[in-house]
């Protein structure tokens, strides 16, 4: 009933608006629908010629757009299938592809060649960056490195920046400035690929966010999300990684003028959740090219990340691992393989500690015929303030541990081409623990315990073998400036055989004891207590023998002979200056120099009782001076020098 009576006053409303009116209700009804299928005609023709594409393709080295279809029902939102948007600069080129994709694209800026798009909805997205090779400065453009590089259907292989410098020097002036910007806003679409330069992420995952770009001036990125990732992460021709989890970007505007290498790092926050599955790390190799040394074989593990970086700088809270069981490194002469877990760890207060531990390592040198070094157990902790990607910390802590080391063939000391007349290992073994600890100012302290087992070496005409042990205290270390001072430290030898010219001296024995000693660069100074069984190795070395007169003879087989002394050595300078020896009724002290590519010179007084007699060392032999007193040889020390 009241719908019958709403239709019997429509020719009353006519009559009240009048007709006049009538007629503006209907354009104004009438003319949305009329725009509406007037733009979807207009619009549905320049997509369906390729209008549209050809527009932003008039100069296809700046800009290029592709589809294979592409439909609009709306103003500005637009429909397409197999899309491909690509460009290039001076100095990159790059391509965005689409399986499909929905947009609302502002028409109207491509006008100003600006391609700016919103609430992008896609499926298989493919993102590709490639830098300008410059062809007098790469001798091989068949290069490995140089074919890894994404391709770009637009532009040919190798992208090779051009002979003449270009018309327009668009890096340096704004005349003349015509690329094309592209900025995408609201992007939501599964991924495909990304490939940058010969690094290449293929597998599944979605992107959101946003990116700006204005070619030579203003770089925007984000927030992006990268979720859901799952793929393999390719270098050149290897899969360097298999990886699962979630990346977040978000980078500052900024010139790319302005940028090198890692000051990218400076305008970037980005949150790094990743599990990484890691084939192998030979990939270095690659990166570092071929015959670097050392090279890199296995080191298959994993890798587990929660990282968040604020301008290059590790954030609290973020953590990395990674084990491998088996990393080989390599040079013509050595192989080193290890079996290592590493942490990383950043506290809430910002504090970050590195935590390396070496179950197991071993050390050879192929072709010898030496049994590997082993060491056991090892570890290595590092603290730091702080933590930046591309800059040291302002000061970090370490403390290093060497649970077991086994030297098994002392030949391993021997360098590879020693001078004719150098000392040389010719057998026996080494095992070694130590410990070390640097705080932030470079100050040192720790430990080392070092046993030798049937030691030998031969040097010029004497031969030496037997055992030792030494415990070595470091007091103090400075590893900016490097030196070191040693306290209460022992050295002991027993069981020593030494052959010179025929003479044979077994069974001898010595304990060394280092009071007080400083270590540098070129540079050693330490004060010594000596006790040993006799002093017959070290006349005999010296040539000294016949010097010595039969009341003193006793020098050479008095049993618990001790002595005290203190050497220094400066470059190839050593001074040893004995300050007192005793043996039974004997007393000895003096001074010995050496030069490098000299004889020793020096001057001993010994006594015994009222008797003395001075031995003197000079360069034509040693003389013997019966009756010499504390004057002679105190003359003899001081004409030695300071």
């Amino acid at each position: 009933m009241h719908a019958a009576g709403a239709l019997k006053s429509l020719p009353d409303l006519r009559e009240w608006i009048g007709p006049r009116a009538s007629k503006a209700l209907k354009v104004l009804l009438i003319l949305p629908v009329a725009l509406w299928l007037g733009y979807v005609v207009i619009i549905n023709v320049m997509l369906s010629t390729k209008l549209i594409a050809r527009l932003v393709s008039y100069n296809p080295t700046d800009a290029t757009l592709h589809y294979e279809s592409a439909w609009s029902f709306w103003p500005g939102v637009v429909h397409a299938k197999d899309l491909r948007l690509s460009g290039s600069d001076s100095v990159l080129q790059w391509a965005v592809l689409l399986d499909e994709v929905e947009a609302d694209i502002h028409l109207t800026d491509l006008l100003r060649k600006k391609f700016h798009a919103e609430d992008i909805r896609a499926e298989g997205f493919t993102f590709r960056m490639r830098l300008l090779v410059d062809p007098t400065s790469e001798r091989d453009l068949d290069a490995p490195h140089i074919q890894a590089l994404p391709p770009i259907p637009e532009f040919t292989n190798p992208p090779l920046k051009p002979e003449l410098p270009p018309k327009r020097d668009l890096e340096n002036s704004d005349e003349g400035y015509n690329l094309w910007t592209v900025h995408l806003e609201g992007v939501d679409t599964t991924l495909r690929e990304v490939w940058i330069q010969q690094v290449r992420y293929a597998g599944g995952g979605r992107v959101r966010g946003g990116f700006y770009y204005k070619p030579l001036r203003a770089v925007r990125v984000g927030p992006v999300a990268l979720e859901r990732l799952s793929g393999d992460v390719h270098l050149a021709d290897r899969v360097v990684a298999r990886i699962d989890g979630d990346v977040d970007v978000t980078m500052s505007t900024f010139d790319p003028r302005d940028i090198e290498g890692p000051d990218i790092f400076d305008t970037t926050w980005m949150r790094v959740r990743l599990d990484v599955e890691l084939p192998g790390l030979d990939f270095l190799d690659v990166i570092r090219g071929e015959g670097a040394e050392p090279r890199v074989e296995d080191g298959s593990g994993e890798l587990r990340t929660n990282l968040v970086i604020d301008r290059g700088n590790i954030e609290p809270g973020s953590s990395a691992s990674y084990a491998t069981s088996h990393v080989v490194a390599a040079t013509s002469s050595l192989r080193a393989a290890i079996e290592a877990d590493v942490d990383l760890g950043v506290s809430e207060r910002g504090e970050a500690r590195l935590e390396v531990r070496v179950p197991r390592a071993t050390l050879e040198r192929p072709g010898k015929g030496l049994p590997p070094i082993v060491v056991e157990r090892a570890s290595a902790v590092f603290d730091a303030p702080e933590l930046h990607l591309m800059r040291l910390p302002p000061g970090f802590s370490s403390k290093v541990d060497v649970v077991a080391a086994a030297i098994p063939d002392l030949r391993w000391l021997n360098p590879d081409s020693p001078a004719p007349d150098a000392p040389r290992f010719t057998g026996g073994a080494a095992f070694a623990r130590s410990s070390l600890e640097v705080d932030r100012l470079g100050r040192g302290s720790g430990a080392l315990s070092l046993l030798l087992k049937q030691g030998a070496l031969r040097w010029k005409e004497t031969t030496v073998k037997g055992d030792a042990e030494a415990r070595i205290a470091l007091a103090a270390a400075n590893v900016l400036n490097p030196t070191a001072t040693l306290r209460k430290s022992r050295i002991e030898i027993k069981d020593l055989a030494v052959e010179h010219r025929g003479e044979a001296w077994p069974d001898w024995w010595a304990r060394i004891d280092i009071d007080d000693a400083k270590v540098g660069r070129g540079l050693m100074e330490a004060a010594i207590r000596l006790e040993c069984k006799d002093a017959r190795p070290a006349v005999e070395l010296l040539d000294a023998e016949d010097a010595i007169p039969g009341w003193a003879t006793g020098l050479l087989t008095m049993e618990g002979l001790k002595a005290s002394a203190t050497v220094t050595r400066k470059a190839s300078d050593v001074d040893f200056r004995l300050l007192e020896a005793q043996g039974g009724s004997l007393a000895i002290r003096g001074r010995l120099t050496k030069s490098d590519g000299q004889d020793p010179r020096g001057a001993f007084l010994v006594k015994s009782g009222l008797l003395s007699v001075g031995i003197d060392l000079e360069q034509d032999g040693a003389g013997v001076h019966p009756l010499a007193g504390d004057d002679w040889v105190n003359e003899k020390i001081a004409a030695l020098g300071r």
